[in-house]
């Protein structure tokens, strides 16, 4: 049984030369549409949960605003390590080369 991308692919393949067109712009009219609602998903941002924090205090649990607070503390405290040009990816390669040597 083919995957669905191969099935996809078929199809394209097998799609006139004169539809070509209108069936591409399909497929970026539905990327497109899948692109919003990807976007749609994100999470708030701090502000917003701060704003939200703010505006609905009276229904908002004391510990949830509390951690809130602390990790608004912390990323205060953190900021130069949080806003740095480390290279995690480099830097997690040089400790897995450190723990367990090179990998050829």
């Amino acid at each position: 049984m083919l995957t669905l991308r191969e099935e996809a692919l078929q199809i394209v393949n097998e799609v006139p030369e004169n539809l070509l067109a209108e069936f591409v712009q399909n497929l970026r009219d539905l990327k497109n549409k899948f692109a919003v609602k990807t976007e749609q998903k994100n999470s708030p941002t701090m502000d917003e949960i701060r704003n939200y924090l703010i505006s609905n205090i009276s229904e908002v649990d004391p510990k949830k605003a509390s951690a809130f607070a602390e990790i608004e503390q912390w990323q205060e405290k953190n900021k130069d390590f949080l806003n740095s040009v480390t290279d995690w990816e480099q830097e997690r390669w040089e400790a897995m080369n450190e723990k367990y040597g090179t990998f050829d």
